[in-house]
């Protein structure tokens, strides 16, 4: 034969090769997406029987998060955060409106301050007060503490730090009569919140759905969370109550 007498062979053998090619890419295709539904199946799975360990949901949200209708919100939820104050200056554009709106809802409310580290215990006191006045819902006040820039760990100042962040919870305790509760990640409440505050109150951020040993009363376990409301989806902080439904009766209404 001669060379070109081999080429229909040739031709027809190449297509089939690639036929078989393209069948092949086409399972792998399929077989990987089959593998990443069903892998997510099962997480979805699994994330949703842990948290089935915590009957008492809630979330906490800023002006970020959009317009939200709490009726709509308490069905899910047994109570929501909203974000009043940051610093001496700083306040939440939302706060008046969505505390206004939240007190029609069958559901516990509670207003956060996100704490700072180059502002007094004094000038974040009052600007709390001038900020939020009575609205300060019935559940302990929430102080968010995290560390940035140089504020860390590492810090030798931190000492110091430590007692203004107990100052202010003292002045607003004092003040309010129903309670402080901190939020921070593992790490900071470990290194900066329990040497000056081994009792208080604890809000782990970003922690995982398991039950957490005494003073952690809330668990966020997502941050970033989204919720959909009138086909909207909103931003969200996602929490548990670390406890049964008996025990958040005694801790929503003894505080």
């Amino acid at each position: 034969m001669k060379r070109r007498d081999y080429q229909p062979i040739y031709e027809n053998t190449f297509r089939r090769h690639r036929r078989w090619h393209r069948l092949g890419v086409l399972v792998v295709v399929l077989l990987v997406g089959w593998l990443g539904v069903w892998g997510w199946q099962q997480w979805q799975h699994y994330h949703q029987q842990q948290l089935a360990q915590f009957p008492v949901r809630g979330v906490s949200i800023n002006q970020d998060s959009g317009y939200l209708d709490f009726q709509q919100l308490s069905k899910h939820h047994q109570f929501v955060y909203l974000q009043a104050t940051s610093g001496a200056t700083y306040s939440d554009d939302d706060f008046s409106n969505n505390y206004s709106r939240s007190q029609g809802a069958s559901m516990k409310v509670g207003v956060c301050h996100t704490f700072s580290f180059t502002s007094s215990a004094e000038q974040q006191y009052a600007h709390f007060v001038a900020i939020v006045g009575s609205e300060t819902g019935t559940l302990p006040i929430m102080i968010n503490v995290a560390y940035y820039g140089q504020y860390n760990g590492d810090n030798r100042t931190m000492a110091t730090q430590g007692q203004k962040l107990k100052q202010l919870v003292t002045k607003l305790q004092d003040t309010y009569q129903q309670g402080v509760i901190i939020q921070a990640k593992e790490t900071v409440l470990t290194q900066f919140v329990r040497p000056v505050l081994p009792h208080q109150a604890e809000w782990v951020v970003d922690g995982k759905l398991q039950h957490y040993a005494s003073p952690v009363k809330l668990i966020e376990y997502d941050a970033t969370g989204r919720l959909t409301q009138s086909g909207q989806s909103q931003a969200v902080g996602l929490s548990v109550f670390n406890g049964t439904r008996q025990q958040w009766t005694t801790f929503s209404h003894d505080n």
